[in-house]
């Protein structure tokens, strides 16, 4: 009987609430009263206002734009990143350090820059770098006839030792 109580009150309670909700329909007859209805005409839109556009007068003036050159293949210029493209010559790579810094130095000793980079394992002796493809070629030529050395021209990366 615990539960039979609960359930009459609840029964009692929703009987109560459809009474509350739906007696006042029914003895208003069922019609609720008509409210007037009032109607706001939209005005028109505003006329749409002339506008006269003038057509620009061309004015002859001189071209300050130049032609770009025609380059080589291996001639400076910009690379796609809008970097200076600079080359260098790769002449030798050696396991020892030792003998890469005394390369270096005999190159330097015939005025020709160069530098040893360190590419694990090995330690590469570069001569370079030359902003003209036509320069390096020319060094090449000397590290060919005073070293016996087959140099490689490689695209110059100032930023490869700070990448590793």
């Amino acid at each position: 009987m615990k539960y039979g109580l609960k359930h009459r009150i609840i029964g009692a309670i929703i009987l109560l609430s459809l009474a509350v909700i739906f007696l006042p329909i029914m003895l208003d007859g069922g019609e609720r009263p008509q409210l007037p209805q009032t109607t706001t005409p939209i005005p028109a839109p505003p006329p749409k206002p002339e506008i006269k556009v003038r057509e620009p007068v061309p004015e002859e003036r001189p071209s300050i734009v130049k032609a770009a050159p025609e380059r080589e293949q291996w001639q400076s210029g910009l690379t796609e990143r809008h970097t200076l493209a600079t080359w260098t010559l790769q002449a030798a790579s050696f396991k020892d350090e030792a003998n890469a810094m005394k390369l270096r130095d005999r190159i330097r000793a015939k005025s020709i820059r160069s530098y040893v980079r360190e590419r694990a394992p090995y330690f590469v002796v570069y001569a370079g770098p030359f902003a003209d493809p036509k320069k390096a070629d020319e060094v090449k030529s000397k590290l060919k006839s005073g070293f016996g050395i087959k140099a490689l021209m490689v695209s110059y990366d100032p930023m490869a030792d700070v990448r590793q």
